[in-house]
């Protein structure tokens, strides 16, 4: 009875070590396999971190210029006109009159109407409407660069109180930031003489084409 407790108890002590020489060989077998130490096992782990993170940036970097690239539309560059002196032309939209004047009295989902009877209006007429653009708008560096001319139409509403709202391009695009400084300029206006029908203001629309030319 007392040798057989000796036996199991020296066979409890040298489980662990059994344990111990087979872990060490596994490590001794898998280095081999590879062919590396831990050591060079822990650099390849950083390089593969450091890759990792590098193609992340990488596409960081690819996403910023293609947000940032130049959309291009209608508008032509001409390099003989580069960074040449411009100006911005304001003029009636001659077409949108005849379409107008064949439009029903009737407003839309928005409760916006195309036609009125009294027309909205820039205050001073014409003439200040096409001075406020000139004054503020800004050629897009862009064009400027690239010698790029073209006509934005842009419509608008204008509620009853005279407050521009949703200015945006109607028809192509022109491109090289054109579009943009467009209607930016007509959010930046002042308050309008609002259409009316029946002597009563309403919501109208307004189509108001600009034209960028460079000499």
């Amino acid at each position: 009875m007392l040798y057989q407790n000796k036996v199991k108890q020296n066979v409890t002590l040298k489980t662990p070590f059994y344990l111990l020489i087979a872990m060490a060989g596994m490590m001794s077998l898998n280095a081999c396999s590879t062919g590396k130490n831990a050591e060079e096992l822990k650099k390849d782990s950083l390089t593969a971190d450091s890759v990792e993170k590098a193609a992340a940036a990488s596409k960081t970097v690819t996403t910023t210029q293609t947000t940032t690239t130049i959309t291009t539309g209608k508008a032509v560059a001409n390099p003989l006109k580069k960074n040449g002196r411009w100006e911005v032309i304001v003029e009636r939209n001659r077409r949108w009159d005849e379409e107008y004047a064949n439009m029903m009295l009737e407003k839309d989902q928005m409760g916006i109407y195309y036609r009125t009877e009294i027309k909205p209006s820039y205050p001073g007429g014409e003439k200040a409407l096409a001075k406020f653009i000139q004054e503020n708008i800004v050629y897009p560096e862009a064009a400027l660069e690239n010698g790029v001319e073209g006509e934005v139409l842009v419509g608008f509403a204008v509620d009853e109180r005279g407050v521009i709202y949703t200015p945006v391009v109607k028809g192509d695009l022109a491109g090289y930031g054109l579009d943009e400084a467009s209607t930016a300029v007509v959010a930046k206006m002042p308050v309008w003489n609002p259409g009316q029908i029946q002597g009563r203001n309403v919501k109208s629309y307004f189509s108001l084409p600009i034209k960028f030319r460079i000499y």
